[in-house]
């Protein structure tokens, strides 16, 4: 054999088709492999050679404490467990979105620790939001959470929707905030004077932006107000609307999105079931009716319907039934077939990301995040005990 080294740059080509799996053993190999595997040149290079053969594809499953996730590329049909970086905290833990093999993870309000982890590198780093606005005296209202990744600035961001409704179903109170990995720093990038309209209040990330079912006016879940989709822009944190497909009225919509691009499913109760895929993002005429069935297994008692993933031929996408089942079903023969997975938790939610080598850190800004809002924590007991020790005094 020839002892002429191979170039850096072959090299890395050929290590870019292997899995995550082998490339951390290759690691240990020699420093120049380590600096090779360990550079942003070959991340980027494996990440986008994943998302050409569709391949290093995973479902992670959420629902509780405990997560575990399944590669769809492996033979053998069984989750792998995995440690949940926020496993002690107080409160559930919430999986918010996915991006470039980067998942992030966070606890229910008024908690908000969270986390940016790969679970294949099993690399995470962690933060803590301050807690969303209460406001006092207009009802209960939602705060819903979304992740994505701006490509412009090379930045992840988590926003953050606080809304208020009246009983009378008046918009009181609607904020956009934004929370900057790069930064380190959460802000309020103005109001949001739209009606989140899904139920479950489901975001979605898809070419930059996230995205949701809103409406101008009218109750959340009449099917007879005009619905429109709400793209906020991570790049310009700005909010715009996306063209959505002519799809027959009275439809219980939600979105999703394959391989990157946007979906639409409409659900006509008991009847048929519609997936639609946006070709070319925000092109009105790029909407492709990609599934339309009737098929009882789907359509039975269907509460939401997500679309996850292409199978490695492309003849078949995975289907999420009401957060417990999952459905393979065939583009040719519009069949649908049980996929059951050993270990596989009985309710759950779930998340697909693609096994890459990227890492997220977080320098010493997030430590005076963290500080900052332990600081207006310990305030806030210092003058309820204040109060408490006030009002005991009096009353002895």
């Amino acid at each position: 054999m020839s002892d002429i080294p191979i170039p850096p740059d072959v090299l890395a080509q050929i290590l870019s088709h292997l899995p995550v799996t082998s490339l951390l053993r290759f690691r240990s190999v020699s420093k120049p492999f380590r600096t090779l595997i360990d550079s942003p040149y070959l991340t980027h290079l494996h990440l986008t050679n994943s998302d050409k053969t569709n391949s290093n594809v995973n479902l992670i499953f959420g629902g509780d404490r405990t997560l575990c996730y399944l590669n769809l590329d492996s033979p053998t049909n069984t989750v792998i467990k995995t440690h949940n970086p926020l496993y002690f905290a107080i409160l559930e833990t919430v999986i918010l979105g996915s991006c470039n093999g980067v998942l992030c993870l966070c606890t229910t309000e008024p908690d908000n620790e969270i986390a940016f982890w790969n679970p294949v590198v099993r690399k995470f780093a962690k933060t803590r939001l301050p807690p969303a606005k209460c406001l006092e005296g207009l009802g209960r209202g939602i705060c819903v959470k979304g992740f994505g990744y701006d490509f412009v600035n090379d930045d992840y961001k988590v926003i953050r929707l606080v809304q208020y409704c009246s009983a009378f179903n008046d918009l009181l109170h609607s904020k956009l905030e934004v929370f900057s990995l790069k930064s380190e720093a959460w802000r309020d990038v103005g109001d949001f004077p739209y009606f989140l309209h899904n139920r479950f209040y489901l975001n979605v990330y898809a070419n930059g932006c996230l995205h949701w079912l809103v409406s101008r006016n009218g109750h959340r879940r009449d099917l007879s107000v005009d619905v429109s989709i709400a793209a906020f822009d991570l790049t310009t944190e700005e909010v715009r609307f996306v063209p959505k497909p002519d799809y027959h009225e009275k439809a219980e919509v939600n979105l999703g999105t394959l391989r990157g691009c946007l979906c639409m499913v409409c659900n006509y109760p008991k009847t048929n079931v519609d997936v639609w895929v946006m070709k070319r993002y925000g092109v009105k005429d790029s909407w492709n009716k990609l599934i339309s069935t009737a098929d009882g297994k789907i359509i039975r008692e269907l509460d939401i319907l997500r679309p996850l993933v292409y199978s490695k031929n492309g003849r078949e996408v995975l289907l999420e039934k009401n957060f417990e089942r999952l459905y393979w079903f065939h583009l040719g023969d519009k069949t649908a077939k049980r996929l059951k997975v050993v270990g596989m938790p009985r309710l759950f939610v779930t998340e697909m990301f693609t096994g890459s080598l990227a890492q997220v850190k977080m320098g010493s800004a997030s430590q005076s995040v963290v500080k900052k809002v332990k600081d207006e924590e310990e305030k806030s007991i210092k003058k309820k005990d204040d109060f408490l020790s006030n009002g005991f005094r009096l009353v002895l």
